[in-house]
């Protein structure tokens, strides 16, 4: 499971000989290439030991105590729980990066550094979009601090070294290197693309930093991937750029002010010549007055590009448009009807709501919910489908967050089953969903209809699905298409 809230050797390079001084024929042709071994030309790692480093930026990391309730709350007669984190100072009047997670619903806020001493400190800006907070030391003097990456960008190879307070044990440092980089598949919303670490990072790390070795910070620790609550070498870190660029904005205006559509998207995933294959963000639902409305965009528009950026998924398309303004002017590429509209279509960005109802009814999502998706179906047949048996209804984004499934996962809602049928035979029943269809994504009804129908033709007697169930888990199943 990934839990999203976080509650040496050394080594040398491997030189990898693939067929060295040998030639690869290609083809027919008799065209060769040379190979050459791969490797480093000469030996590069870690120093003998990181203790200057650690001794160097170690003073700007602190450790977060968050007292909830009782005393701190005003109510002495009732108990209090104390939470723990991590964070690092970035300016030198006391302003400190951690995670929003981390002080969320905290009464009292304090400050800890490794030398003993400790401060009050506030919240000054939060943004749960991307899990940061910027806490404010209560304390009239200088302090040092640490500053963001700008050099190169970051590799997956890079060395990373972290600080924190894993545990609520004091600071503890850590090396390791950057895993991974883009990773998607963390609960925390649609705006961060994780680096991933297998520096040891765990609960008590949320908010601390992961530097370079030249001491710049180059991410902020924030979820780690585990089945058993501790570390095993898989963490998620919030790229520098992002969280400088999120800090800036909380530091000046106190909270993030995105661009703001309103239209619900998803992938858009087409099928032509029997390939399923995704490319841009479906336009699903539209808010009645919303930006998206004035401009004259539809539903089932495909939004190819945002200005200069082009977007291949809907991630990437609210990505695009959250980092517009309110006010700003932008221009958007749209497919429609399988065709690329000649003139791109210009929209006046809007401020995106903060509470979730107000954006679910500015997206058009307000009447997406199981009772009336689900409401009255008529009794299939054992032939509902073309002989599945299945009554199927398109999913949109905010029934997707009611029954629990991600805002990247396409699927169709199954309505009702026929008694008796192959379907209701292997245990498909109301309320699943049916994620995948021969093995490609079912992003309607119309894809499952296509699909059935073409393995149909082919002759083919059965169609594997890989079904949600009511629960929430997967699994894959097969249904007769006779």
């Amino acid at each position: 499971m990934i839990v999203s809230r976080i509650p040496f050797v050394n080594m040398k390079p491997v030189l990898l000989a693939l067929c060295a001084g040998a030639l690869l024929s290609m083809g027919g042709s008799g065209q060769t290439v040379s190979a050459r071994p791969l490797g480093m030309p000469e030996a590069q790692g870690l120093p003998k030991s990181l203790a200057d480093l650690i001794e160097h930026v170690s003073p700007a990391v602190v450790n977060i105590r968050v007292l909830t309730g009782g005393a701190s709350a005003g109510r002495p007669t009732e108990d209090s729980t104390e939470g723990q984190g991590s964070g690092f100072i970035v300016t030198p009047d006391g302003k400190v990066v951690t995670n929003f997670h981390v002080i969320e619903g905290g009464d009292k806020i304090t400050v800890d550094f490794a030398n003993g001493e400790e401060f009050e400190a506030r919240i000054i800006g939060t943004d749960h979009e991307t899990d940061l907070a910027i806490l404010q030391i209560q304390a009239k003097r200088k302090f040092d601090y640490v500053e963001f990456h700008h050099g190169d960008t970051v590799r997956i190879g890079d060395w990373a070294l972290a600080i924190g307070n894993p545990f609520g044990i004091g600071q503890s440092s850590s090396i390791g290197i950057i895993s991974a980089i883009g990773r998607e598949r963390v609960d925390s919303g649609s705006y961060v693309d994780y680096m991933q670490t297998d520096a040891t990072v765990n609960r008590g790390n949320s908010g601390g930093p992961l530097f370079n070795l030249e001491g710049q910070v180059i991410g902020v620790n924030s979820a780690i991937y585990s089945p058993t609550g501790a570390s095993v070498g898989i963490a998620f870190v919030i790229p520098h750029y992002l969280a400088e660029e999120i800090a800036a904005d909380l530091i000046k205006y106190g909270k993030v002010n995105r661009g703001f559509l309103g239209a619900g998207l998803r992938d858009a995933i087409k099928d032509q010549n029997g390939q399923v294959f995704r490319r841009g963000a479906s336009i699903e639902s539209i808010g009645v007055g919303s930006p998206a409305d004035r401009a004259g965009l539809k539903v089932e528009d495909i939004i190819l590009r945002v200005n200069n950026t082009a977007v291949r998924s809907s991630t990437e398309a609210t990505r695009a448009i959250a980092k517009l303004r309110a006010g700003d002017y932008a221009r958007f590429a749209i497919e429609r009807n399988d065709v690329v509209l000649a003139k791109e279509v210009t929209v006046l960005i809007g401020e995106r709501p903060s509470a979730k109802e107000q954006l679910f009814i500015a997206t058009g999502n307000t009447n997406a919910n199981p009772e009336k998706i689900a409401s009255a179906p008529p009794p299939p047949s054992a032939n509902s489908m073309y002989n599945t048996g299945l009554s199927l209804v398109d999913l949109s984004a905010s029934f997707r967050d009611t029954i629990g499934m991600s805002r990247d996962q396409v699927g169709v809602y199954v309505e009702a089953v026929a008694p008796g049928s192959t379907a209701a035979k292997k245990g498909i029943k109301t309320g699943m969903v049916i994620l995948q269809a021969d093995g490609k994504p079912v992003a309607s009804v119309r894809s499952f209809r296509n699909t059935v129908q073409k393995l149909k033709r082919a002759n083919r007697r059965s169609l594997v699905l890989l079904v949600r169930t009511i629960n929430g888990s997967e699994t894959f199943t097969s249904i007769s298409l006779n």
